[in-house]
């Protein structure tokens, strides 16, 4: 009986975080059981302990640069504009930096104007176990500045990137179904694998030693192409330009002949980047599946949607009926992943 309760105080929390029909941002923190309402963002972040899950709701609202040094869930309403017409796409003005003490911690669904970054100094860096997933950011950098990263197992996967992941040279690291300009500075252990590359011209992969590079996209048409790298498993990946090393690469495929709707330039939400049924690409992935963010057993989710139950439509009546209730209908769906 007491988790049930327990277990619907924390849905109506949610759904209430939510709903923005008075014009107000709800934070929730969440520790096992407990579950606490905050009106800001500062309020919220502040209460946040080892372990805390901190749901951000719908709107638009200024972080600042908040810097984690615990273990922490930060999970957003998703940042898709035609998946968050009930909730709102969750989007904050600042940066994220994870510091040692944030082993463990996962960030997932929402727009940040800024850079999510691994330490604040090169020593505290050392951060393990950091999943960044199903987020719209500007740069990903895993080490402070242009110092060598003390982060290991690290998996970023189905972000948008509008600029570049920074390695540091970070080590054993995952990047997998993201959508990215430009990926630079990684040496051993790190698997690159099922992303889309924008970058259309410069340096495209600097700076890249040893690691497997698998099942890219790479819409590059200039000469700097894997600009500095060596040792590097190449394989299974479909290129615009003319690339004639590797191991089972496709290349000269003109861009316009590769997805259902890219036809270049900068990311936007109305881009498909599913495979045009033409394309070589399908089933050519080292596992079968095809090439790109939609291979693999776990493809990109549609919309990027997060994790925790989805509010995918409601209906809130704008006056009160003749018993003073305030009308409201909302469908909340359970996501598999």
């Amino acid at each position: 009986m007491m988790r049930t309760l327990t277990k619907t105080l924390w849905i109506s929390l949610f759904i209430l975080s939510t709903l923005s029909a008075a014009g107000q941002l709800r934070f929730i923190v969440q520790n096992g059981a407990r579950s606490e309402l905050y009106g800001t963002f500062n309020g919220a972040f502040s209460a946040l302990q080892q372990g805390d899950t901190l749901y951000l709701p719908g709107g638009s609202f200024n972080i600042g640069e908040v810097v984690l040094s615990k273990k922490i869930t930060m999970i957003g309403t998703g940042h898709y504009p035609a998946y968050t017409q009930a909730s709102g796409r969750t989007e904050m003005t600042g940066g994220i930096s994870l510091t040692e003490g944030a082993d463990s911690s996962l960030l997932q669904g929402f727009f940040l104007t800024g850079e999510i970054r691994l330490g604040t100094s090169p020593l505290s860096s050392h951060v393990t176990n950091v999943v960044i997933s199903r987020i719209n950011c500007q740069n990903i950098k895993l080490g402070y500045n242009s110092d060598l990263s003390l982060a290991e197992q690290i998996y970023i996967s189905e972000c948008v990137v509008r600029g570049t992941i920074y390695g540091n040279r970070a080590q054993n690291v995952l990047i997998q179904g993201n959508i990215v300009y430009d990926i630079e500075n990684f040496n051993n252990n790190t698997l690159i694998s099922n992303n889309i590359l924008l970058i259309p011209n410069g340096y495209t992969f600097d700076n890249i030693h040893s690691c497997i590079i698998q099942n890219n996209v790479f819409v590059q048409t200039g000469p700097y192409l894997f600009y500095e790298c060596s040792a590097n498993t190449i394989r299974n990946n479909l290129f615009v330009n003319t690339y004639s090393a590797g191991t089972d690469n496709i290349d000269q495929q003109p861009l316009a002949s590769i997805f259902m709707n890219y036809p270049g330039g900068a990311f936007n939400y109305e881009q498909d980047f599913h495979l045009q049924e033409s394309s070589p690409g399908k089933n050519a992935g080292t596992d079968g599946t095809d090439i790109g963010i939609y291979g693999t057993d776990t493809p990109y989710k549609e919309g990027a949607v997060p994790f925790n139950p989805h509010v995918s439509s409601e209906n809130i009546a704008t006056k009160t009926n003749t018993e003073g209730k305030l009308n409201v209908k909302v469908t909340v769906e359970a996501q598999n992943r």
